[in-house]
This record gives C-alpha cells, sequence and structure tokens, in this order.
C-alpha cells in the first residue's frame, strides 16, 4: 500500500472516528445528576439545632445542598485549590492532560493528576475507576457529556455534592453540619478553606482525626498563602486562621428527641430527604426528658418506671416536645416503643367530651344537679373508683370528682350524635364497631394514641374546632389552616371552665407561685386493673398530655391518674417558660361567645328564687342550657296545733314554713348516702284529692322505658313482666297503675310495680296518692 493511499485510509479514518465523536457528543443522552443516589435526611428543631443526621442508603453521610446555600468563600476557595480555569476550558483541560500523560507514562516520573472538576464529577457520578487508562478516557467522555446538558454551575453544584470529606461524609452539605455544627452558607473563612482541602485526599485530610487534622492544616495554610497573593486583602484574616477550629467527630453526632426523630423519619417517603425543620423545641424537650427522669427516680419504689409526655400548642397545632418513653435506651421497659403512638385506655380522660357533648344538646349546665348512684343501664352497671357514691351532685363537681354514673347516664341521653360517632368525627382511628364498646365507652373503653387525645384537648382550647397535628415548621398562611368544629365554641369553654376547679395534687401545693395564677383546666384518667395512668392540662398556648405505666400492659395499684399521673404533668407545666398569666376566662376575648351569667340555687342549680337558702353564679347557653325555676323549696302552710299541711288560705291557726321536695329518686340517693332531710307533713284530714293536686309535682315515669320495644318468648307469654317506676313528689306514699285505662295494681312509692306482659301496644299511666298523674306508651313484641 502507498503512503498516499495509506494517507488517505488515515483521513477517512479521522473523518469517521471525527464525526462519530461530534453524532455522539449531538446525541448523547442527558444523565441525572440528583435521583441517581440517596441523600441523608437531616432533623433540626424550630431554633435550628440539629436532632439527628441519618445515613443515606449506601451508607454514606449525604446532605444535597444548592450552590446557592453554600458559603460563597468555600466555592471560590475550592475553585482555586482544585481546578482554577474551571471556567475557561470545555470540562476537559488537554493541556493538562498531556502534561500529565508525558510526565507520569514517558518520563515516568511521579503520578500527575489532570482532573478537572468536571472529571471528578463524571468519576463520582459513574463510579469510574480513573486510575487506569480506559477508565481515564471513559471519564473524558462522561465529562464532556455533562458540559454537553448542563451549565458549570449546575456541574459545580453536583461535585459539591458528592465529594469526599473524610470517612464515610459526602457533600459539603454533610461536612458542614457533621464537622462544624452549621448549615454551608454560614462557614467561617478559616472553615471554608479547611473543607476546601480535604477532597483531594479525605482519607488523609480527616479533620476528625488527629493525624489527619495536622496534615489538613498544612494544606489548607498553603491554600491560605495562595488566597493571600490573589486577593491581598485577606492578609487580615491571619488571627483567624491562626485559631485552632472545634471539629465535631462522628461519634459526636447528636441524637436527640429519639422517639420524635424516629416518628419523624416514619412519616416521610423513602426518596424524602434533605434538611427538615421540625417543631420541636429543643430545650423544651432536653427539659422535659431531666424532669421526667427525675421523678420516676423519685416514685421507683412505687413502680413506676416509665412514662410518656407530649406537648402541643394549640394555637399553631405544632408538637414542641415528645417523651416516648424515660429511657430509648433501656430494654427492660421497651424503651424504644414511643409510648405518644401507642394504642391505650384513655381511662376518664374523655368525660369533658361527654359533658361538652350534653351541654350542646341542652341536657345539662354546669351547675345541673346529676345523680351519682347505682344505676343498670341494660346489662352494664358502672360503679366509681372509690366503690362508693355521693349521690346528687352538680355537674362541675361530677367531671372533676370523675364519677362514673352520671358520665354513663349523659352518654346514653345523647340523641343528636352518638359519643361513639363524635369520637370518629374528630378523627379517631382504629376503633371497632360501635356496639362493641356500648356506654362504656366514656370510661375508657376504647383505646387512643396519646396524639389523638392531644387533639382532643386542644379543640376545647380552640373553642371546639379540631385541626391537625403538624410536626414540620410551616409559614405562617400554613399556620391558620381551618379545622372541623366538633363542639359549640360555648360548649367547649364551659368544659375549660369547669375543669379550672380541679385542684393540683397535694404534693405540688407550695412553691408554685406561677402556676398558683395560671388557670390549669386539667382531667385525670385510670384504665382498668390499673394499667395506665393519666393526665391531661391546658394552660397557655399549651396541651400537656403524660402517661405513667408499663408498655406490656402489668397493672400497678399505684397507677392513679391523679397520684401517679398528676404529678408529672404539673411539674412538667411548670418548666415551661410562660410570658403571661394564662386564664380560661381570656378565649372569651377571642370570640363574641352566646354565654351569660346567671344566679342558681347551689343546691339544685334551677334559677334562684327566694326560698333558695344560697346561691352562686353559673353559666349558662341562651336558648340551650336547661334553666328553668326550682320547685324544690316550697311554703307550706301548716296547723299550728297539730303540725299538719292544710288545705285552706293562711289564719291565725296556721303558719308558713320551708320544706324541701325532693323527688323520690333524689330522696333516695339522699338516704344511701346517709343524709337526712327533713320532709313535708302529711295533710290534715278532709283534704280532698282536687285540693292536694294542685300543688307538687306529677310522676315521672322511669320505666318503662321511651323508644324501647320490650319482647317476650312465645313459649313464656303470661310469665314475663315489666316493671314499672316512676320519681314522685317527696309527699307521695303510693302509686296506682293503669294500662290502657284499666287499673292494674298500686306499689309503694319507692317500690316497682311488676305488670305481667302481653302482646301489643299500651298506654301505661301512674297516677300518685295526690291525683297527679303521668303517661308512657310501650310496645311489647311477641316471638
Amino acid at each position: 500500500m502507498t503512503p498516499r493511499i495509506i494517507s488517505r485510509v488515515l483521513l477517512v479514518g479521522l473523518c469517521a472516528v471525527s464525526c462519530g465523536l461530534i453524532l455522539w457528543y449531538a446525541l448523547c443522552p442527558k444523565p441525572e445528576l440528583r435521583s441517581f443516589t440517596t441523600y441523608s435526611t437531616a432533623l433540626f428543631d424550630k431554633r435550628g439545632e440539629l436532632l439527628r443526621i441519618t445515613l443515606a442508603e449506601d451508607d454514606r453521610y449525604r446532605v444535597y445542598e444548592p450552590i446557592d446555600n453554600i458559603s460563597e468563600a468555600f466555592v471560590a476557595a475550592t475553585i482555586m485549590y482544585e481546578d482554577q480555569s474551571y471556567y475557561d476550558h470545555a470540562g476537559v483541560d488537554i493541556v493538562a492532560i498531556f502534561r500529565a500523560f508525558w510526565v507520569t507514562y514517558i518520563l515516568g516520573e511521579r503520578r500527575m493528576g489532570a482532573s478537572t472538576i468536571v472529571m471528578q464529577v463524571a468519576r463520582l457520578r459513574w463510579g469510574i475507576a480513573s486510575s487506569s487508562l480506559a477508565g481515564k478516557i471513559q471519564q473524558i467522555f462522561r465529562a464532556l457529556q455533562l458540559t454537553r446538558h448542563f451549565s458549570k454551575q449546575e456541574i459545580l453544584e453536583l461535585y459539591f455534592n458528592l465529594a469526599p470529606y473524610g470517612g464515610n461524609i459526602e457533600g459539603i452539605g454533610a461536612a458542614s453540619l457533621i464537622y462544624f455544627d452549621k448549615p454551608a452558607s454560614a462557614l467561617s473563612f478559616p472553615e471554608a478553606l479547611t473543607l476546601a482541602v480535604i477532597p483531594q485526599n479525605p482519607n488523609k485530610r480527616n479533620p476528625a482525626i488527629k493525624r489527619g487534622y495536622a496534615a489538613l492544616k498544612v494544606a489548607r495554610n498553603n491554600l491560605y498563602r495562595r488566597w493571600v497573593e490573589e486577593n491581598p486583602q485577606a492578609v487580615s484574616k491571619q488571627k483567624h486562621m491562626a485559631m485552632p477550629l472545634q471539629v465535631r467527630a462522628l461519634s459526636a453526632l447528636p441524637f436527640r428527641a429519639p422517639h420524635f426523630s424516629n416518628y419523624m423519619l416514619a412519616s416521610q417517603s423513602r426518596w424524602a430527604h434533605g434538611k427538615l425543620t421540625t417543631t420541636l423545641d429543643g430545650r423544651i424537650q432536653k427539659t422535659f426528658e431531666k424532669v421526667t427522669h427525675a421523678y420516676l427516680a423519685s416514685k421507683s419504689a412505687l413502680g413506676m418506671h416509665n412514662a410518656s409526655a407530649l406537648l402541643l400548642n394549640y394555637q399553631t397545632m405544632e408538637v414542641e416536645a415528645m417523651v416516648g418513653s424515660a429511657d430509648f435506651f433501656n430494654n427492660d421497659i421497651q424503651g424504644q416503643v414511643n409510648g405518644t403512638l401507642a394504642k391505650r385506655s384513655p381511662g376518664s380522660t374523655l368525660k369533658p367530651f361527654v359533658y361538652g357533648l350534653a351541654i350542646d344538646e341542652g341536657i345539662i349546665h354546669p351547675m345541673s344537679l346529676l345523680k351519682d348512684s347505682p344505676k343498670k343501664f341494660g346489662g352494664f352497671t358502672p360503679e366509681n373508683y372509690d366503690k362508693q357514691f355521693r349521690g346528687p351532685i352538680v355537674a362541675k363537681d361530677a367531671l372533676i370528682e370523675s364519677r362514673n354514673v352520671p358520665a354513663v347516664w349523659l352518654q346514653a341521653q345523647l340523641s343528636h350524635q352518638s359519643f361513639y360517632d363524635f369520637l370518629l368525627s374528630a378523627g379517631v382511628r382504629g376503633l371497632a364497631d360501635e356496639s362493641f364498646y356500648g356506654l362504656a365507652l366514656a370510661l375508657g373503653g376504647g383505646e387512643l394514641t396519646m396524639m389523638e387525645l392531644a387533639s382532643l384537648y386542644a379543640s376545647l382550647a380552640n373553642l371546639g374546632v379540631v385541626k391537625p397535628i403538624v410536626s414540620v415548621k410551616r409559614t405562617q398562611s400554613d399556620v391558620s389552616a381551618k379545622g372541623k368544629r366538633i363542639l359549640s365554641p360555648e360548649a367547649s369553654f364551659l368544659v375549660l371552665d369547669m375543669l379550672k376547679g380541679n385542684a393540683s395534687p397535694h404534693d405540688l401545693r407550695s412553691g408554685l407561685s406561677l402556676l398558683e395564677a395560671d388557670d390549669i383546666p386539667w382531667k385525670t384518667g385510670t384504665s382498668w386493673a390499673f394499667r395506665d395512668a393519666w393526665a391531661v392540662g391546658v394552660s397557655g398556648p399549651y396541651v400537656l398530655v403524660v402517661w405513667v405505666g408499663n408498655f406490656d400492659g402489668r397493672g400497678n395499684p399505684a397507677f392513679v391518674g391523679r397520684s401517679a399521673a398528676g404529678p408529672l404533668l404539673f411539674s412538667l407545666f411548670d418548666v415551661i417558660d410562660k410570658a403571661d398569666t394564662w386564664k380560661v376566662e381570656s378565649l372569651l376575648s377571642e370570640r363574641n361567645l352566646n354565654l351569660k351569667k346567671v344566679a342558681v340555687c347551689r343546691n339544685t342549680g334551677d334559677l334562684l328564687e327566694k326560698r333558695c337558702p344560697s346561691s352562686v353564679e353559673s353559666w349558662f347557653i341562651p336558648g340551650v342550657s336547661p334553666i328553668k325555676s326550682s320547685n324544690v323549696y316550697r311554703s307550706v302552710i301548716l296547723d299550728k296545733v297539730t303540725g299538719l299541711r292544710t288545705c285552706g288560705p293562711t289564719t291565725q291557726q296556721t303558719v308558713e314554713r320551708i320544706f324541701e321536695f325532693w323527688p323520690s329518686d333524689f330522696l333516695r340517693i339522699f338516704s344511701q348516702a346517709g343524709i337526712s332531710l327533713k320532709t313535708p307533713p302529711s295533710y290534715v284530714p278532709g283534704c280532698s284529692l282536687e285540693q292536694k293536686s294542685t300543688s307538687g309535682q306529677k310522676p315521672t315515669i322511669t320505666s318503662p322505658q321511651q323508644r324501647v320495644d320490650y319482647v317476650i318468648q312465645s313459649d313464656s307469654a303470661g310469665e314475663e313482666m315489666i316493671p314499672f317506676t316512676a320519681t314522685v313528689d317527696s309527699d307521695v306514699e303510693s302509686l296506682f297503675w293503669f294500662v290502657n285505662g284499666k287499673y292494674v295494681g298500686q306499689a309503694k312509692s319507692s317500690e316497682a310495680f311488676y305488670w305481667q306482659a302481653t302482646n301489643g301496644d299500651f298506654v301505661v299511666n301512674a297516677v300518685d296518692d295526690a291525683g297527679r298523674s303521668a303517661t308512657k306508651n310501650v310496645r311489647v313484641l311477641q316471638f
């Protein structure tokens, strides 16, 4: 082959290669620069303090940082140290490559590098082994591919997020956080130069190792001299460069608020990463952990070893503290379980919401008189914690003292919305079918998480509106997100106003001057078999929930809400800094509520009238609350000689006296409670039924019940009995019973009359011995 042919072949080949290269350059695909790998998540508290930084899926610390958030001094120092002509070449420095090739492979001298920042990005992006000739060629082509599709600024940003900074730390975002506990934008001049020289030899210049820091300091000082040569004014920074740097080692990374951090990480998707500023207040969190630990240490002799606490700002709905357990690392108490997320029986902590619903339905107001006495609700017979009954008790005291029978009775009276449906509408999840709980739901028959309980109590402070809890810091515009109304503003206020009368635990009465000034509406709860002790309170902008117990469900007689969880609740409230004194009535200024105060009879809860011996003011909702005049205290005209009641007008032989006319059911309760009442005397002989019936209260039939169908079996027809009972005025001794107008029998007013049931619809009449009557319909079905 002649030289002319050879030269033509070479020319054609060169043209073909050139065309191929041009075609490749034009058609090479655009690579993905960010999602090709995984990144760490760095969690911060609301003040920007690092809580935890996680490893990426390849066990590297790598936090993506946009170049606009990186210190300008660091960017400039890196370019000066790694690739001074970065903005002048097309990704590959041909002159430097030929020089490195000549020195390394032709002259055989020490190895000389020629990689530009773009080539380093190519190596890091595709994991290229660039020490070989084939690897170096691949690296060059990948570098050209990068410059084909991305700007120098975009490539530089990727470099700063992939470059090695010692150990398993990659990227300036992770390096600045780990070594200097600050974002890359806040690096000082010495810190910027320190980090800039690490990627060239990350193993030898690891700043967290004593030997590595010494080598790093030499390289950094050399860079500083070059910097001063180009920027003479930087000589003024000499004194800063001479100061030792405080470098944090990987082993000293924070692991703060572990339960909250795990909760946050679990709520993020697999692909979510980067910096996440949470709502947690790191200072309160740390204090809560110390107080909880100290409290349990003081109670360890009682078998109290574990507790959880949750602090929620109800104004922003932000979680500011979360103590999931007493000790995250204690396996004896299953410390890694997050008690704030666990479903537990809430005990009596749900009772305030039963009262709120009853207030909204006009069943009670705060001073309504309720009955705390033995009562069966179908097959359910609730008892109180102390196995005692208080008798007549006003609603406010029944709630504060957590009496069970009044709460169950109120739940049974709800007709607009069942308590079960209320909980569902409030966002409680995981409940079984409503029939599973029955009327035990108000007593803790269901299970809620601490988060759900905090949300419910926050709705009271937000005047009846339930809002979602947030744990990621939001912008101001997001904070005012609307919620869902579950109670009226008036009922919500009244419940808190009732609960503020709940006295603090006895052992915390002294030394809490701030708490003595603040209102703290709070409620306790104790679950069945003493498995859970709860305390929930509202004060200032906060809802605080406390739980004491065992995660494995073991009971302990010491796990009583008031004595076990209550003191911890108040201890935690005491360490929260509050600028102003807070009162429940401050909520009234937020809205123009339909509330008024009225004087009521202290003993009956009815409107005050002149015969009532003492009065008290009570809130009520005009048009809703069941306010009526009291008929308990009545004026009776007595014969001076016999002391019996007369039927005629007042004369010189008569005298007027005031007696208490309590209904018969209350009289029984007073008797059971050992309270003796002065009952009115009988009428003088000769008084007619017509004269007696003009005064007093007519009977109220309590059985048969309204809206209940009674069922009897066909094979037992004529044998099954339905009890007839009624409450009557205190002067009634006997009741006469009629069915469909036919007299069927009589019984003492304190006893039940049993009627032999038959199939059909019936009208039942009760007539007392003063001629006053009441009527109720009943249906009996036969199967």
